[in-house]
């Protein structure tokens, strides 16, 4: 940033909001039956933090058309991701003031690098235009004619007249990433995609986006995100330093104080994420783990009778699944290459000592 840039109404950072998602409203964006490893969905209702934590996990911002009132307020043929340029404690406040209203604007968000996501092709939109020009279309596609506004450029477009209407989105200062690759298709009954891999958006996981920061609620929500990181660093889909700092805002009850820019700097420091402690053990003592581990599993072999008349010969492999992935035993065998993380997210451990031969059901209990 720029010395002259270093201003509490200015910011180096932009900002992706969740909100909670009503699917059975009219404005709801189309979604997958499959939202990918550990994203259960079992209501129409989901919650602002199960989308972050989604977003975290598949590494990907979903592009919209972001439909308002049954219409499109993305225009052109390109739908996009949407982002404020407020700085961190001028959108904590408002957020917080807007939701409780009961308005579209929720409280747990992903923090981008500027510069990244400018590199990726997001833009500041565009308030208005210089002609009277009045897009075409309501249903499908709104758009305008290329003599008023290029077409590759109408993802821009933000409607702003004060003459004429109350409308005004300007507080929102805001930038637009358009995708530039098809749109996903519906098929021929308007269903879309079944999976989440299916729907395109912005990559958060490629390393330009090195730098990205988090805001939830509590202390809860923030060991939750930590999880999710952690399994994306230890599956090698990022580095151990790509998420920098998460942001709690029951931990700072007095964001005013932050408005300042140094002010805020001192309190993403205050923030940061390390990673580090759960990448130091030596290998000696995650190798006493690992024996232990498997003695015991010898121990309850040896101890554990025939398989008798009541279980069933059923077939199919059998692992142990270590659920917490900042336990010492979990660092211990990520050091050694000695656990699996597969397609959901599991840490699943091999335990060759249980005899192939039991029934698949006594191996399991």
């Amino acid at each position: 940033m720029s010395k002259n840039n270093r201003r509490f109404d200015l910011s180096d950072r932009l900002i992706h909001f969740f909100r909670d998602l009503d699917l059975e409203k009219s404005d709801a964006p189309p979604t997958p039956e499959d939202w990918g490893y550990a994203s259960v969905v079992e209501d129409w209702k989901m919650p602002a933090f199960f989308l972050l934590r989604h977003a975290v996990r598949q590494g990907r911002l979903w592009a919209t058309w972001s439909v308002r009132g049954g219409r499109r307020t993305i225009y052109g043929p390109r739908p996009a991701v949407c982002f404020t340029e407020m700085p961190i404690a001028a959108y904590i406040e408002a957020s917080e003031v807007r939701a409780a209203a009961g308005e579209a604007m929720g409280t747990c968000a992903l923090v981008l690098p500027k510069p990244a996501v400018f590199g990726a092709g997001a833009r500041p939109v565009i308030y208005a235009l210089s002609s009277d020009a009045w897009p075409s279309g309501t249903d499908g596609e709104r758009s305008f004619a290329p003599s008023a506004l290029p077409r590759h450029e109408q993802y821009r477009y933000v409607a702003y007249d004060p003459t004429k209407s109350t409308l005004d989105w300007t507080h929102e200062r805001e930038w637009r990433w358009p995708l530039d690759t098809a749109p996903y298709q519906e098929d021929e009954h308007g269903i879309p995609p079944s999976s989440c891999d299916d729907l395109p958006g912005l990559d958060l996981d490629q390393p330009s986006m090195h730098g990205l920061g988090l805001i939830v609620g509590n202390e809860r929500q923030a060991d939750k995100i930590i999880h999710d990181i952690l399994t994306k660093v230890d599956r090698n889909d990022i580095a151990e330093s790509h998420y920098s700092f998460i942001i709690v805002r029951d931990d700072i009850p007095d964001w005013e104080a932050l408005r300042g820019h140094a002010e805020m700097e001192e309190a993403l420091y205050d923030s940061l994420i390390d990673l580090g402690q759960f990448f130091s053990v030596k290998k000696g003592a995650a190798q006493k783990q690992y024996d232990a581990l498997h003695a015991l599993a010898a121990q309850i072999e040896a101890k554990t009778a025939p398989p008798g008349p009541e279980h069933f010969h059923e077939t199919g492999g059998c692992w142990l699944w270590l659920k917490d992935n900042r336990h010492p035993l979990v660092r211990a065998l990520i050091r050694l290459d000695a656990i699996a993380i597969n397609n959901n997210g599991r840490y699943l451990v091999e335990l060759p000592e249980f005899d192939d031969h039991r029934p698949l059901r006594q191996r399991q209990t």
